[in-house]
Parts: structure tokens; C-alpha cells; sequence
């Protein structure tokens, strides 16, 4: 199937960058801490029958990298939000992975509690959604002077081969192409800036209070996870899918953090599984 975007990519009135591939009912995908909507490359094409909508986050891929400092994930999924009503995106199965998962379950509780009928589906994969010892890389960042250090000394393809490489169970899958697109927005002063303020704000200070309304989840949620995920481990996984009632965990052997991209026909037979039936055996 072709994988060119049905629209031209373009920003949208929040700001925020995207692109459109195929028609039907609408999937929105919002990708990881320090990613871009590359991430979601593999599944272009794929989801038959589906409007896939891909969102560059603020201070990420193409969007805006503003020297402000409104990088939280409550704000990002202000953003989010603006954007799917902006768009008008009704029947909306709603996609996050790692930090987007976290976005995602923000924006879920939201259109749950102001409009119910939006909301179609929920998938989170790998998705960040509770207090956890944050990996090494992300700690790092976090702290003022080293954080600055690692971004402004170490090449920026060296840093993101890194991070690939804990990501990743099988490291020998990752593509050069992959490494430089991602390091390309942290060689500018504007992505390094938007890099150490989301890692900054990537813990939210409401995270107990975002957690305590999981249960209010309204549409069936898909929780897709890998196996060998060191960046946010396995039990999260079981956890979200104990904490929000209308939901499956489905997870990935020899996979770790991404498996979108280390994964894909996994990935895919997993999402279309549920889109086709999110209520398997009732």
C-alpha cells in the first residue's frame, strides 16, 4: 500500500506538525520522550480501513521548540487536545507510546469526562503512567549541569545511538537513517533546549492524582508491551491493565521499549486484532 501522506505534512492551528496516511475512521498517534512521528514510519499503510494521524509533540521533530518553559505533560496534552478538536476527530482510537502513552491517558480522562462520545479506543504502548526509577539516560538529563553537558559536548547521533541501544532488545535492528533522524532536531540550540525541558517535566507533580482516575477510562484500552523493556518495565504494563476496567495487555517476546519499530508485524497484528474486535469473547 502506498505510505506517502494523503495531505501534505503541515502545522496545525496549535502549532503542532502531523501528517495524514489513509482514510477511515481516525487513529492518532503520539510518540515517545525525545522521538518525532518517525517513530510510527512502520505502521504506515497498515491499519486497513483507518485514518492514521501522525503529531509531532511540542519541542519535538517538526513542531515548535519555543525557549518557554510549557514542556509538562499536562500540557502537552492541552495541546493534544486542542489538536483533536481543532480536527474535529470523532470515533477517535487515541495511540501513545512511552511518554505519548502518558499524554494519552491524560487526554483519555479528559474527553471521558467532557465528551464521552469522542473517544473511540485507547492503545498504549509501553506507555510511562506511574512513579518509576527513571532509566540512567533520563536522569541524566534531569540534572542541571550534566544534562546541559551531555547535549552540548556529545555528538548528537552518539547520544541517540545510546539511547537506541537501551531500548532496544535487538540491537542489531536499528538503521543508521533511524539514528539520524532522531539526532537531528537535539544538533540545534532550539532541540537541545526543548529536550532538557521535557526531561526536566517529564515526572508530573499530579501523577497520583492522574493515576487515581484510570478507573474513569471509558473506551476499551489495548496495552501493548515488550517483554524486555528496561525503560519502563513489564509490571507497569500489568498495572494499567489492573487499574483501567475495560482493558487487555498483550505482550511481545524479545522486545524491548519500541516495539513499533523493533516489532512492527507484532505491533500491527496486535492493534488490528482489537480494532476489529476490542471485545474479544463477550
Amino acid at each position: 500500500m502506498p505510505t506517502n501522506p494523503v495531505s501534505s505534512p503541515c502545522n496545525s492551528a496549535t502549532g503542532l506538525h502531523y501528517e495524514v496516511y489513509g482514510s477511515g475512521e481516525p487513529i492518532l498517534a503520539v510518540h515517545g520522550l525525545g522521538a518525532s512521528l518517525y517513530s510510527w514510519r512502520k505502521l504506515k499503510g497498515r491499519l486497513t480501513n483507518h485514518k492514521l494521524i501522525l503529531v509531532d509533540l511540542k519541542g519535538h521533530g517538526q513542531s515548535p521548540k519555543p525557549h518557554d518553559t510549557n514542556y509538562s505533560i499536562p500540557e502537552q496534552a492541552e495541546l493534544v487536545l486542542q489538536f483533536i478538536r481543532e480536527q474535529d476527530l470523532q470515533n477517535l482510537t487515541l495511540m501513545g507510546n512511552s511518554y505519548g502513552g502518558a499524554v494519552s491517558l491524560m487526554v483519555a480522562i479528559r474527553l471521558c469526562q467532557e465528551e464521552p462520545g469522542r473517544l473511540s479506543k485507547l492503545i498504549l504502548i509501553d506507555s510511562a503512567g506511574y512513579s518509576q526509577d527513571l532509566p540512567w539516560h533520563l536522569k541524566l538529563l534531569r540534572l542541571p549541569v550534566f544534562g546541559w553537558l551531555t547535549l552540548h559536548l556529545a555528538p548528537p547521533s552518539m547520544n541517540t545511538l545510546t539511547v537506541l541501544r537501551y531500548s532496544y532488545y535487538k540491537k542489531r535492528l536499528i538503521e543508521w537513517n533511524q539514528v539520524r533522524t532522531y539526532a537531528k532536531p537535539i544538533g540545534s540550540p532550539g532541540g537541545r533546549y526543548a529536550l532538557l525541558q521535557v526531561a526536566q517535566q517529564a515526572v508530573p507533580d499530579t501523577f497520583e492524582e492522574l493515576t487515581a482516575q484510570y478507573p474513569t477510562i471509558c473506551v476499551p484500552t489495548l496495552i501493548v508491551w515488550g517483554r524486555e523493556d528496561r525503560v519502563i518495565p513489564l509490571g507497569i504494563g500489568e498495572k494499567l491493565e489492573h487499574d483501567i476496567p475495560d482493558s487487555r495487555l498483550v505482550i511481545l517476546d524479545k522486545t524491548g521499549h519500541v516495539p513499533q519499530e523493533e516489532n512492527p508485524e507484532e505491533t500491527i497484528a496486535a492493534i488490528l486484532d482489537f480494532l476489529k474486535d476490542p471485545h474479544p469473547g463477550q
